[in-house]
C-alpha cells in the first residue's frame, strides 16, 4: 500500500547543501537520516537520545521493523554520543569501529522507537559506548556495544580545521 513512497518523495525533493554535511549538529541531518525520519532529541556530554516514528516504509516482510532500522539508530545515537565536543561546540568526526546489536523486541508501524546512547569508558581517542532502543511505552526492543574511534578534534580546537562530521 505504501511502498516506496517515502523513497519517491525524497527523491522528488533536491536537498539543500548543508545535508551533506553536518559540521557535528545532530539537528541537521545526514541525508540518509532523513530519508528514514530520524529526529534528534537530546545531545549532550556521554550522552544522545533520538526518535523514529515508525511508518510501513520501516517494516521488514512480516510487517515488524527492519532490523538494519534499529542497527541505524543504534549507530547513531552511540556515534553522536561520542563525537559530543562541549555544549555550543562543533562535534568529533568519528567513525564506528564495531557495533554488537541485539534484537530482542519487535515495533509495528505507528510504534515512536527512541535510541538512547551513554558513553561507558575509553580515552581521547577511542570511546567505548553502550545503546538501547525502547518503543513509546519502554519496553527495549535492541541494545548493543560499541567502539567508536575519534578520528579528528572538532573544529573549534586550537589548530584545528576541516570536516566535523560525525
Amino acid at each position: 500500500r505504501c511502498l516506496g513512497r517515502s523513497l519517491w518523495r525524497f527523491r522528488a525533493i533536491e536537498r539543500p547543501p548543508e545535508m551533506s554535511a553536518q559540521d557535528g549538529k545532530p539537528e541537521v541531518p545526514a541525508p540518509f537520516n532523513a530519508l528514514l525520519g530520524v529526529r534528534f532529541v537530546s545531545w549532550s556530554e556521554g550522552r544522545a537520545e533520538l526518535q523514529l516514528k515508525i511508518t510501513c516504509d520501516h517494516l521488514n516482510g512480516a510487517f515488524a521493523v527492519h532490523g538494519g532500522v534499529y542497527a541505524t539508530m543504534l549507530d547513531n545515537a552511540v556515534t553522536f554520543c561520542a563525537a559530543f565536543a562541549g555544549k555550543g561546540r562543533p562535534g568529533h568526526r568519528c567513525l564506528t569501529l564495531s557495533l554488537t546489536t541485539s534484537f530482542v523486541g519487535a515495533a509495528v508501524e505507528g510504534d515512536v522507537l527512541t535510541a538512547r546512547a551513554r558513553n561507558a569508558g575509553g580515552g581521547r581517542k577511542l570511546v567505548f559506548v553502550q545503546g538501547e532502543i525502547v518503543n513509546q511505552n519502554g519496553q527495549r526492543l535492541a541494545h548493543g556495544d560499541a567502539v567508536i574511534k575519534r578520528v579528528a578534534p572538532s573544529s573549534s580546537e586550537p589548530g584545528r580545521s576541516g570536516a566535523t562530521e560525525p
